[in-house]
């Protein structure tokens, strides 16, 4: 049984590209569901049984919201087959043999998927980065600590400030310089236009 992580998840599977790693039946879980928990011991047969035919894993959604979110999934526990940039949802019995037929072959899960979609795009860099900021938003240490937060997020700000206007006042002398070094050339110029004219 493979794990996935928000890190991880499109790494292993190459989900939006066309599945090159091979189908990938995923579990979108919760540690506290109580469904979710009854399911596991038999994900993991799964995962013994179709070694080497599907990649069997499991996402922790409350840990990798990134993942649950671009899946947009609401129920727990989700199974989705993932291959060839499609999605199926599994709707069936949870049992072994229920789940393994439906894994057992492309024409099974596609004429038995309660639902097919395309595999969502990954997010963007911006959207990473923002999903990212969520997260540290969510942590214990910022619900336990908000001062120490914003004061370090208030530093950051007046430090980036500060950097912006150092960078400001070097261009400007560097400008200033510049003017300054053309004048003078102009004014050497003139002079020994003035000296060659009365020699």
């Amino acid at each position: 049984l493979r794990i996935l992580t928000d890190e991880t998840f499109e790494h292993d599977t190459q989900a939006s590209t066309g599945s090159t790693t091979g189908p990938w039946f995923v579990m979108f879980y919760a540690p506290w569901c109580g469904h979710c928990r009854k399911l596991l011991p038999t994900w993991e047969d799964l995962a013994d049984e179709m070694y080497g035919q599907v990649n069997v894993a499991a996402v922790d959604v409350t840990a990798n919201t990134e993942v649950g979110s671009r899946f947009t999934i609401k129920r727990l526990p989700t199974l989705y087959m993932i291959n060839h940039g499609k999605v199926y949802r599994y709707a069936g019995q949870r049992t072994l043999e229920a789940l393994t037929e439906f894994a057992s072959s492309p024409e099974v899960y596609t004429a038995k998927a309660a639902e097919t979609m395309d595999v969502p795009a990954p997010p963007s860099g911006l959207k990473h980065a923002w999903a990212r900021v969520e997260k540290l938003l969510q942590s214990k240490f910022v619900r336990d600590h908000p001062i120490v937060v914003a004061l370090g997020f208030s530093g950051s700000v007046f430090l980036l400030m500060a950097i912006t206007a150092y960078g400001i006042f070097l261009c400007a002398n560097v400008s200033e310089s510049d003017a300054e070094v053309e004048v003078k050339r102009r004014l050497d110029m003139e002079k020994n236009r003035q000296t060659g004219a009365s020699v």
